[in-house]
């Protein structure tokens, strides 16, 4: 078999820049805010750091569940394709 780019599946985009969001929340951070904004934004900015782990962990899983679906569905074709070779190859 060739490689065929065309052919071949690709992740979805992640369109998230968590160095873009790592920026802006560093920015929010050194921003002078009143001691109650203080509070509400440091909870809010927890929560996102939090958020952008799961996600970035969550795609790194779905990558990784891909790639094992990829190889198994490569060896059944590849153990379908010996199976109706009608000229099999002994090694001895």
């Amino acid at each position: 078999m060739t490689y065929q780019p065309e052919n071949e599946r690709h992740m979805p985009r992640l369109h998230i820049d968590a160095n873009a969001i790592a920026f802006r929340l560093e920015a929010l951070a050194r921003a002078g805010l009143c001691p109650r904004c203080e509070e509400a934004v440091s909870h809010v900015t927890a929560d996102t750091v939090r958020l952008l782990i799961e996600v970035i962990g969550l795609y790194d899983a779905l990558y990784l569940a891909r790639l094992e679906s990829a190889n198994r569905l490569a060896a059944m074709h590849a153990a379908l394709h010996a199976a109706s070779d009608p000229n099999p190859r002994v090694s001895r």
